[in-house]
């Protein structure tokens, strides 16, 4: 049992896909091709979440296939539970940026937060602060633990994440994103 993880709620782990690179190359294609723009982010309650515009990607393709082929067997072996992913998106985040304490909706109940390019920034959770750099990522009980980034960013940072309900939990009506995501991660 991972008691680090169930203890706290969170654990940072050292992620190194060694694709990190990659990841951003396609998400930047993704904003090119769809000429995404930066835009102000809130979340399902209609509450501004991020201090200032930021780019997001729901279900970006390269991560939406990382998140359901290799992150969820390692983010059940760090956590010692059985999950079903949600969904997956990447977002940048500009300098300067704050993430404002929340906590995320139910097809959240596991999330990871997946720094895949720029620098050191704190992530707070709960009462505790982590640094998170390119390679780690910190999984956490989403809808339990209230978290975000109070201290701006020093520069542009991407984060990728990637959300899992519990497979015999309370949040199961929430799988796949409500039933949305379903036919891309059964892979079907």
């Amino acid at each position: 049992m991972n008691t680090e993880f169930e203890e706290n709620g969170y654990k940072l782990i050292e992620l190194n896909l060694g694709y990190e690179d990659l990841i951003v190359k396609s998400f930047e294609e993704c904003i090119r091709n769809n000429k995404i723009l930066s835009e102000q982010y809130y979340d399902h309650r209609g509450l501004k979440v991020v201090s200032c515009k930021s780019v997001d990607v729901f279900m970006e393709y390269l991560t939406s296939v990382i998140h359901r082929e290799y992150l969820t067997s390692i983010i059940e072996k760090e956590t010692d539970l059985k999950l079903i992913p949600t969904f997956s998106y990447v977002r940048k985040y500009f300098k300067g940026s704050t993430l404002f304490s929340h906590i995320d909706r139910d097809a959240c109940e596991i999330s990871l937060s997946f720094c895949i390019s720029g620098p050191e920034w704190e992530f707070d959770m709960g009462d505790n602060t982590l640094i998170t750099k390119i390679g780690n990522a910190v999984i956490y009980k989403g809808c339990e633990m209230l978290h975000g980034r109070s201290k701006p960013s020093s520069g542009e940072v991407i984060q990728a994440f990637g959300h899992w309900v519990i497979s015999d939990g309370i949040k199961l009506n929430s799988a796949y994103n409500g039933g949305n995501t379903e036919e891309f991660y059964k892979g079907v």
